[in-house]
């Protein structure tokens, strides 16, 4: 991460879904459409009708939607800057969320009983109708160094702002 000085900004990476499970992942859509191309040819050359063609039509569309699901719901890179003046977090996507400290209403963390860190969570002051309070969220296992950033976070936060610690899952 970045120096530790308060003066500085400091930069901290989520960095999305790991090559290693994005391998896997193709892997196993890549074997599972060969297994029901597969099927569909061993059927069609035994039962040559349009039952065949019909449910091979509506496997792939299944696993078509299967592939969009885990498109949605992937891990993206951010990087959450934290700095004298804001907190930003950006995505890959494009999506920004730059919140100055003194929109920011409080900072929860939350731990284990054991007092293994799992989140910290930033809420905003709800300045425009419809605006969520909840500004992000990271856990453990979307950032590299969440006790860093959760550091970080604490020298930089002004006194306007509250920070609680809470432990859950009791």
């Amino acid at each position: 991460m970045a120096s530790s000085s308060v003066e500085h900004e400091q930069v901290f990476i989520g960095p999305g879904l790991s090559l290693f499970k994005r391998i896997v992942t193709i892997i196993g859509i890549i074997g599972v459409t060969a297994l029901v191309l597969w099927i569909a040819v061993y059927q069609h050359s035994n039962r040559n009708d349009a039952s065949v063609i019909g449910s091979t039509i509506a496997a792939i569309i299944f696993v078509a939607g299967f592939v969009y699901y885990l498109r949605l719901i992937a891990p993206v890179p951010f990087t959450i800057t934290v700095s004298p003046q804001s907190v930003v977090k950006s995505s890959r996507r494009g999506e920004v969320i730059d919140l100055p400290w003194e929109n920011i209403d409080r900072i929860k963390e939350e731990f284990f009983p054991n007092g293994k860190r799992i989140s910290v969570i930033t809420y905003r002051k709800v300045i425009e109708p419809g605006q969520k309070a909840k500004a992000w969220a990271v856990y453990r296992d979307d950032v590299t160094d969440l006790d860093g950033l959760a550091e970080a976070l604490k020298q930089v936060l002004p006194e306007t702002c509250n920070w609680q610690s809470e432990t859950v899952h009791e």
